[in-house]
């Protein structure tokens, strides 16, 4: 009887043990998994705009165009993501919010480095295009003008400016050739084209 007794104890004991053990796994899961969703709000979203993500190359992960407009919460799972340094990219009419984010060992952290890259604006009024881009971190940009020869685009025109923040330029077409033109502007890593005729 005595044997029966401490056999039945020894059994509870590893019984309580491995149902505990489980459960501490189970708890350990879940709340890795937790770590791994996070929610993001934007503001001021219009219908239209773009949200991606991309790794440090540049490769979209994942892209969506924003149907309402307002306030928008998005909550993303990124437990299969490895190790890493990726972006939320918020695409506006003028401007990209990049937003950095790392992914370490089960956990997601959003980086304070968070910057808004403006986009070139481009106008074309009586044979004149008007150029304007905002670049306060005073990085190189590169301005090209080209001309549409036979699907061929011929350089007219290229600048580039440094150490300038405001850059505003105006390009005088009334001597050049009727027909399809390009600009390209190359600033923060990226290449901005706006197609024109006159």
């Amino acid at each position: 009887m005595k044997k029966i007794m401490t056999l039945s104890i020894c059994l509870l004991v590893v019984a309580t043990s491995f149902a505990s053990g489980f459960a501490s796994n189970l708890s350990s899961d879940f709340d890795g998994r937790r770590d791994m969703e996070i929610t993001l709000t934007l503001d001021n979203v219009e219908a239209g705009q773009l949200l991606y993500i991309k790794d440090t190359k540049g490769f979209i992960l994942y892209n969506k165009t924003f149907k309402t407009s307002g306030s928008v919460n998005n909550t993303f799972d990124f437990s299969s993501l490895p190790n890493g340094t990726y972006f939320f990219e918020h695409e506006k009419s003028n401007q990209i919010k990049v937003i950095p984010f790392n992914v370490k060992t089960g956990e997601v952290t959003f980086s304070p480095n968070e910057k808004v890259i403006y986009k070139p604006v481009v106008k074309v009024k009586n044979n004149t295009v008007y150029l304007s881009k905002l670049e306060l971190d005073k990085k190189d940009v590169t301005v090209t003008l080209s001309f549409d020869n036979n699907n061929n685009y011929e350089v007219i025109n290229k600048e580039k400016f440094t150490d300038t923040a405001n850059i505003q330029r105006a390009y005088n077409l009334s001597k050049k050739e009727s027909g399809n033109y390009k600009v390209v502007v190359k600033a923060n890593g990226r290449e901005f084209v706006e197609y024109f005729s006159i």
